[in-house]
């Protein structure tokens, strides 16, 4: 018999031994069929709201690691005994780990990969929280990085499962009964270092994803298996960009929200720095969720041996934190300051570790337990310029998973003028449309830069904002007094991007004329002064693109710290945001 009917007939087996079958059967047959679907599908994004985090004992992370993560939020820890139980209690008092906040599941495991054989969480049409359960069967390594890519390697679903891996892949069928919640099986490989997912139906893989499938499921196959079991409407697959390895992306690139995507950056004589430009430039070329080019973060990833370079990217987001593995290298501290700078309001933390690895770090080793009962707030945030409007609406989806209901009262728009040290308040009411809500931003005055969040609360005391790192972290808009942006203006006019935002002595402007006749661009600081002139005259002169090296127009290195990209011309304005670096 095939492997992988193997697997499901186990699956099947186990849930029937199951007493949590029936709890099952219930939240997954039965309410579908009596319930409408209101809710579309969808897979977790990793900023979500987390109980906690999973890891296994033995361990692959460091002390001062398990510390941290148990210190705000739930340690969910993996054992295979009741001495191994004891290890880890005694080995985590020792290192004044908050037991309080710990919890010990009994289940084989072979490996401390939690990240690949882990939960994966989703949402079905009812708003109900559940452990997706792919196959997992280790990490074939294959070749990539403008290698012959279309030849399909030796594997597939078909191989058998070699040393322990079948100990990983049992491991969500206890957790879903540990957890009390509905498991889904999944008969494909979904290794969850070779996936990110913005939440809102989009994921990204590389090409690896496939291969691994294939034949058991070929690309057709896997992309309706993702889509019906996980929501995943718009799968990227991107091209392997390891010379030869696993291929995982989250060692190359990583989600930082639905609209930012952090992407490696090697030295220019790498032998993979064509793959990860390439890589870079596939984000710079594609679209977000709300139909805006994606903004793409460049982390400068130094070696740390030969040609083995830092997993920055390999980082945990978990709430209001991001957990970096650091090297011992000197860009440990440019990746922490670029991580602040992309995230601002979250609490990042670097942990140096000697057993990180360049294709394994912090995020392989550990994985996010999601609140199934979670508040979600979703809103797509104004940003450039904006047209100033006395009924200007802003618009969120506030949902409750728990249904304990929402607190009107505590429905907010938080608000103000840059560089106000106080928030006026305005409160949202209902919409029309399942979960929707609209707030107004009433006082505005052009040449104003806004600032503002979202917050809720229900009435199971839980209490949300967004961005979640709020008041921290905030979205910000210009004000303006004509046509808004030049996106919003004529999409076939004028467009700008700045790349990457966060940069150390080179920010690419790009931009396309579309009939404007004179064209200024500036380099502004925090304070709106002029630190630079880019361009001025006919675009055409300029061709599409325009390079600015951090220096001043006197030729001074200019300060790391916050820079705005000024466009104007012909009635239209546009400033972009961008952080130098040391």
């Amino acid at each position: 018999m095939c492997p992988l009917a193997d697997h499901i007939l186990m699956r099947t087996i186990q849930q029937l031994l199951n007493p949590g079958f029936v709890f099952q059967i219930v939240f997954w047959i039965v309410l579908p069929l009596v319930l409408a679907g209101q809710h579309p599908r969808r897979m977790v994004a990793e900023w979500e709201p987390a109980v906690g985090t999973l890891i296994r004992w033995p361990l692959g992370i460091p002390s001062d690691l398990v510390a941290e993560l148990a210190s705000d939020d739930s340690l969910f820890v993996l054992v295979e005994s009741y001495y191994q139980r004891d290890q880890a209690i005694n080995a985590f008092t020792g290192w004044g780990v908050n037991m309080n906040h710990c919890r010990f599941i009994f289940a084989p495991t072979y490996s401390h990969w939690t990240r690949d054989w882990g939960p994966q969480f989703i949402f079905d049409q009812n708003g109900k929280g559940g452990i997706a359960d792919p196959v997992f069967n280790g990490y074939p390594w294959v070749p990539g990085c403008f290698q012959e890519q279309n030849a399909l390697p030796e594997i597939s679903p078909e191989r058998p499962k070699t040393k322990g891996w079948e100990e990983d892949d049992a491991v969500n069928i206890i957790l879903a009964d540990s957890f009390r919640c509905p498991l889904i099986s999944l008969p494909v490989y979904l290794t969850g270092g070779n996936i990110m997912t913005d939440g809102q139906g989009t994921a990204v893989s590389t090409k690896q994803m496939l291969d691994e499938n294939y034949p058991g499921c070929d690309e057709e196959c896997f992309r309706k298996t993702a889509m019906d079991s996980l929501g995943i409407n718009r799968y990227l697959i991107v091209d392997n960009p390891e010379i030869f390895g696993i291929q995982h992306i989250d060692c190359y690139a990583r989600f930082l929200d639905e609209e930012t995507v952090m992407v490696k950056e090697v030295f220019v004589w790498h032998p993979e720095y064509d793959c990860v430009e390439e890589l870079a430039h596939t984000f710079m070329n594609d679209t977000s969720c709300y139909g805006r080019p994606f903004n793409v973060v460049r982390v400068y990833c130094d070696s740390y041996n030969g040609n083995e370079t830092a997993a920055y990217t390999n980082s945990l987001i978990l709430n209001r934190k991001v957990l970096v593995p650091l090297f011992g290298i000197a860009s440990d501290q440019e990746a922490l300051n670029t991580y602040a700078a992309s995230m601002p309001g979250y609490e990042v933390l670097g942990f140096p570790y000697s057993e990180w690895y360049y294709y394994d770090a912090l995020h392989c080793r550990t994985m996010g337990i999601f609140d199934r009962k979670m508040l979600i707030i979703r809103h797509k945030p104004l940003q450039g310029n904006i047209q100033v409007d006395p009924d200007l609406k802003i618009r969120a989806m506030i949902d409750d998973r728990s249904e304990a209901g929402l607190i009107p009262d505590e429905l907010l728009l938080h608000w103000r003028e840059e560089g106000s040290n106080s928030w006026n308040i305005s409160v949202f009411a209902p919409l029309t449309g399942l979960d929707s809500f609209a707030a107004t931003m009433p006082v505005q005055i052009p040449g104003k830069i806004m600032e503002y969040y979202i917050s809720a609360a229900d009435a199971s005391g839980r209490v949300e904002s967004l961005p979640r790192p709020a008041p921290a972290g905030f979205y910000s808009f210009t004000l303006m007094d004509t046509v808004t942006s030049i996106r919003e203006r004529d999409p076939e006019a004028v467009a700008v991007r700045v790349f990457p935002t966060v940069f150390r002595d080179r920010l690419n402007v790009v931009f396309s004329s579309g009939g404007i006749q004179t064209v200024r661009i500036m380099i502004l600081d925090a304070w709106g002064r002029e630190v630079d002139l880019l361009f001025a005259g006919d675009p055409a002169d300029a061709g599409r693109g325009l390079i600015w090296d951090g220096k001043t127009k006197n030729g001074n290195d200019s300060s790391p710290g916050l820079y705005f990209v000024s466009v104007k011309g012909d009635g239209i304005s546009s400033v972009n945001r961008c952080f130098k670096t040391k």
